[in-house]
């Protein structure tokens, strides 16, 4: 499982931090394994404020080798984005 982690910094102090939201990507395996490991499918969840669940989403065939994690969470944004009217 792969989990980034949004944090507003108040004054730049870790100690006082605030959570914003959270984003968890879990390879489901199959397409892994399918592909040598080349490619993968993601079951994703993004998280706004307070624990709040808001989106579930699938990446399918991302080229987990190629392509760096950031990768990843840049399709998720977009995904959401997308499915979302263009917003966040």
């Amino acid at each position: 499982m792969i989990v980034c982690t949004l944090e507003l910094w108040k004054g730049g102090d870790p100690n006082d931090r605030e959570l914003l939201g959270r984003i968890e990507m879990s390879n489901d395996i199959v397409e892994s394994t399918k592909t040598f490991g080349a490619r993968g499918t993601y079951s994703c969840e993004i998280w706004k404020k307070r624990k709040v669940k808001w989106k579930r989403l699938k990446i399918r065939n991302f080229p987990r080798k190629s392509y760096h994690p950031w990768n990843l969470v840049r399709e998720v944004l977009n995904k959401a984005a997308t499915e979302n009217g263009g917003r966040l």
